[in-house]
């Protein structure tokens, strides 16, 4: 098994642990996410073990049934695989939104799908295809707005703590 294999075989175990999840539960959930039925508790331990590498399928199943995004699990390969970097010639508004992102730091939970939707709707402004440009430009706002208000909630639980 290769290098980059071991270490996404390991951050299958890691995520599923850190979910609490059974390997039962989590086959369940992937199965739930389109997995075939032979995607069992075994098919997963042979992953999570390095008994064989997951397929690109299997790694968006996992990360669906682990609430994770897919970069996580590929660990400090994320990089080599440009999971949130601009693709060469992206236009100013999807560079700008991409740099936005980047100013958040970690995305984490559902921050992660909101920011691919935002990207394909900067991406829709700079090009003008698909939709009236105002449309996507007010679907781009609410798209970052439902990221920004995310993280204002998170926020205001935090002081709700009381005193520490």
């Amino acid at each position: 098994m290769s290098l980059i294999s071991a270490v996404v075989t390991a951050e299958i175990g890691v995520a599923r642990r850190v979910r609490g999840a059974t390997r039962d539960e989590v086959a369940v959930a992937a199965r739930a996410a389109g997995a075939p039925a032979a995607f069992t508790a075994a098919a997963l331990r042979n992953l999570e073990t390095g008994k064989r590498a997951p397929s690109v399928d299997e790694l968006v199943w996992l990360a669906v049934a682990l609430e994770v995004p897919v970069p996580q699990l590929l660990g400090a390969h994320r990089d080599l695989f440009g999971a949130d970097t601009a693709p060469s010639g992206c236009g100013a508004v999807e560079a700008a939104t991409r740099e936005s992102m980047r100013e958040l730091g970690d995305l984490e939970g559902r921050e992660h799908p909101l920011a691919q939707v935002a990207y394909a709707l900067a991406r829709k402004l700079d090009t003008d295809a698909g939709m009236a440009t105002a449309a996507v430009s007010k679907e781009l706002r609410a798209a970052l707005a439902d990221i920004w208000e995310g993280r204002s909630a998170e926020d205001e639980d935090d002081e709700d703590l009381g005193p520490s």
